[in-house]
């Protein structure tokens, strides 16, 4: 009985939590991926096929970008930047109309980096009073809010990054506080960290000291509830492997080097009491008890390079798992398992990632092609769409549709309908 209880209530938070994040996600997509890093809305709609004339606008940005953007109310916001001229813009843009209703400049001192990264690589994050955004360089790293009419309410400066591919770790949000990672390569003269803000004042709330690996890590911590009703950062690298963080504190709740051979760049994902973390080269799952947030001491299974995406971030619907890999190939995988259900390469080459909308998934290929593949255990291409301009982005709900950032232009496709 004590058994059938505890899953009664498990199923019960479930569902609660799911329609809370669902309801959240329409018109609040406050950071990389929406509300709690997962990318699902299952009570929106958007079109598999579509013409160019189903776009309700697109406009020029300034500059140029592979951030994603963000969205709060009706207002979009997103990053761009002129890395020549080490200058980078943050912009407010009318989701009804395209309108650009500010823009903000910031100097950004110069940074090294790969070819294929950009000083607004991280996405900025967004809540009910102000916006976020971060700009990392060699000399200090920058992170700035605003209030959605674009008027600067604090700004706080830390060390710089000294990496060869530069930084890229996006912002993710808490309760009171905009968390951020900072991490070297090993040699540097500066020390790694992982950082937590408060969201009114700009001061530090915790700062924990983190050790510099041989590639630092780009990718962006995910805030995870557990049953037992407490939150948990949860970050992947390669110095640390997988950790889980007191968000309020900054304490290492517990920590698992399985990831340490190389440089992560995907964002881990939590579904069905299981953490997936990608490294270049596999990716790893370990089992967490939903009940304490404790992850388990060894890995459940690892997948060889074939099955595990080193830039776009992994996707879970119900109890499949979606990967969707740098080469272009995609494969569906059971959660639980491992097993693979199907693999197929429906487009070119990817570094966005993948979103679930109303059981379809859609993702940008880094020539600019909209993929669009039903989330089930059979493959089935809905629909290939040309934006005309390359993307490293990832696509964005709000209200109107779903939004769509090339590499200098911004594109919204509008939606008529919403599930009830």
């Amino acid at each position: 009985m004590k058994y059938f209880q505890k899953l009664l209530l498990y199923i019960f938070l479930t569902l609660l939590l799911c329609s809370s994040v669902s309801d959240a996600v329409r018109g609040q997509w406050d950071s990389f991926r929406g509300p709690d890093g997962l990318g699902i809305d299952m009570n929106a709609d958007a079109p598999t096929q579509w013409e160019d004339s189903d776009y309700r606008w697109k406009i020029t940005l300034s500059g140029t970008g592979h951030s994603s953007p963000v969205a709060w109310g009706n207002t979009i916001f997103v990053s761009s930047s002129d890395d020549s001229k080490d200058r980078g813009y943050l912009m407010a843009i009318d989701e009804q109309t395209g309108a650009i209703t500010w823009q903000k400049e910031f100097q950004v001192t110069d940074l090294v980096m790969h070819i294929d990264n950009n000083l607004a690589s991280p996405s900025p994050a967004v809540d009910e009073s102000h916006v976020y955004i971060i700009w990392y360089s060699r000399e200090k790293t920058s992170l700035y809010a605003l209030n959605h009419d674009g008027a600067l309410q604090w700004k706080a400066a830390f060390d710089g990054i000294e990496a060869r591919h530069g930084g890229g770790s996006s912002l993710v949000l808490t309760d009171k506080y905009v968390v951020f990672t900072r991490e070297q390569e090993m040699g540097s003269s500066l020390k790694s960290s992982w950082v937590a803000v408060d969201k009114f004042t700009g001061k530090v709330a915790w700062e924990l000291p983190r050790e510099s690996s041989v590639a630092n890590s780009f990718s962006t911590p995910i805030l995870v509830i557990f049953e037992d009703g407490k939150p948990q950062l949860i970050f992947t690298s390669q110095a640390h492997g997988f950790t889980g963080v007191v968000p309020e504190t900054g304490e290492v709740l517990w920590e698992r080097k399985l990831l340490s051979k190389d440089r992560v760049v995907a964002s881990p994902v939590y579904a069905n009491g299981m953490i997936i973390g990608c490294r270049k080269g596999e990716a790893v799952v370990i089992e967490v008890d939903p009940e304490t947030g404790l992850a388990a001491s060894s890995a459940t299974y690892s997948l060889p390079p074939n099955l595990s995406p080193y830039v776009p971030t992994p996707i879970v619907v119900d109890d499949l798992l979606y990967m969707f890999m740098d080469n272009g190939t995609v494969a569906c995988l059971q959660l639980d398992t491992g097993k693979v259900l199907w693999k197929e390469r429906p487009a070119g080459p990817i570094y966005g990632s993948p979103i679930c909308v109303a059981g379809n998934l859609y993702c940008i290929t880094k020539t600019g092609r909209v993929v669009v593949l039903g989330a089930s255990s059979t493959y089935n291409l809905l629909g290939i769409q040309d934006l005309g301009e390359e993307s490293f982005a990832t696509p964005v709900l709000c209200h109107s549709g779903m939004v769509f950032r090339t590499y200098t232009h911004l594109m919204l496709l509008g939606s008529n309908h919403v599930k009830n």
